[in-house]
């Protein structure tokens, strides 16, 4: 009986056991596991991602393998929810991964979830390391898996170290580099600055790291630094990749893929590159830069939304860009003529007047259009 009770027990449990070892393949699993992963009944998997489809691009354990990381760890795992791991009824499991003591296997204890229920969601970073989102765009904010990071540091040296290496994000920056450009003729006291202000930098970012520790977002490399890209998400990033499908899209007259591209990377330009270090030349060709990329995008979108007579949105896209071109003559002019189309006659006479005097002020001369030129056009295109 004594012999007999483990084996009773194992297959009595109403929620799921899995023993798999190191390498992922199952060694073990109970009946109410196999009626939770029909594959695993019907012989279709032998691999515990197999079963859970949780290896999958965007899955929980893309990163790295929930079995092997508790097989080689000294405690049980948080739990995580796995979205459509079997099918039926159950679609999603809450599984927790614990290690077993002998021959390095982990067991996974399983209960049945619904992937519509969003009142938990799972976020595993303690599966694929630690994470860190910077938005560059407007006011520096950042982020990471246990929550925002703020404080005063941002906007002082450490601070402005860290934007420099995200200024600088695709390549590895040089000490001497740095010292110059952030402290411009300081010499050597500039490189023992960097070094104090890099130091400062990672602990401000990491303040649970250990001592002497590397650091996941900030590495040394060759003589210099640079953002470490597997670890940090930049959003400037991810604009310049949206709006360069977008323009792509928009040149082969894919005009559903190119609006939705180019919308989601206008929802990210919140502000120019950058915009709490205004006068750091450091970053002005950057800004520049992606300022520029930012008025191709709304300029592509001004044309997509027109032609389909999508007022509303022509307006606001054309009010952004000319917000971005202050003394562009064809964007104030499409702007006017937009607004005179949907009836808003008095922002257009204000707005061409307040066009008018800026174009006289800074060039002395006439803008090369008036508004009763816009008039007729507008009446033929009704």
């Amino acid at each position: 009986m004594r012999d007999s009770l483990p084996q009773e027990v194992f297959e009595s449990l109403p929620y799921g056991i899995v023993v798999v070892d190191d390498s992922g393949a199952v060694v073990g699993f109970n009946g109410a596991a196999a009626r939770m992963l029909p594959a695993m009944q019907a012989g279709e998997a032998a691999r515990c991602d197999d079963l859970m489809d949780c290896r999958r691009p965007g899955g929980p354990c893309e990163a790295g393998c929930l079995a092997a990381r508790a097989a080689g760890g000294g405690a049980p795992l948080p739990e995580i929810r796995i979205d459509a791991a079997g099918n039926g009824g159950t679609t999603a499991l809450w599984v927790t991964a614990s290690p077993l003591p002998r021959d390095s296997h982990a067991l996974l204890h399983l209960r049945p979830g619904d992937a519509r229920d969003r009142r938990r969601r799972s976020d595993p970073h303690w599966i694929s390391g630690p994470e860190l989102r910077i938005r560059a765009f407007g006011r520096t904010l950042l982020d990471t898996a246990e929550g925002p990071l703020a404080g005063e540091w941002l906007g002082q040296r450490a601070g402005q170290v860290l934007k420099y290496l995200v200024c600088e994000r695709n390549r590895v920056v040089h000490a001497e580099e740095m010292a110059e450009a952030l402290w411009p003729g300081a010499g050597r006291q500039g490189l023992n600055s960097v070094r104090h202000f890099v130091h400062q930098l990672r602990d401000r970012l990491e303040p649970e790291r250990a001592r002497r520790a590397p650091s996941s977002f900030v590495v040394a490399v060759r003589g210099g630094y640079a953002i470490n890209r597997r670890h940090v998400q930049i959003d400037a990033d991810e604009f310049e990749r949206l709006s360069q499908d977008g323009l792509t899209a928009a040149e082969r007259a894919e005009t559903d893929l190119a609006r939705a591209a180019l919308e989601a990377a206008a929802a990210l330009y919140t502000g120019d590159f950058l915009a709490d270090e205004p006068y750091a030349e450091w970053a002005y060709d950057e800004r520049n830069r992606l300022r520029g990329l930012a008025g191709r995008g709304l300029r592509a979108l001004a044309r997509i939304t027109v032609v389909e007579g999508d007022l509303p949105a022509a307006a606001l896209h054309l009010e952004r860009l000319a917000a971005l071109e202050p003394f562009d003559g064809d964007v104030h002019r499409d702007l006017f003529a937009v607004w005179l189309a949907q009836g808003r006659r008095t922002e257009a006479a204000r707005g061409f007047a307040a066009f008018r005097m800026r174009v006289l002020r800074e060039f002395g001369e006439e803008p090369g259009f008036d508004l009763a030129q816009l008039t007729p056009l507008l009446r033929r295109s009704a």
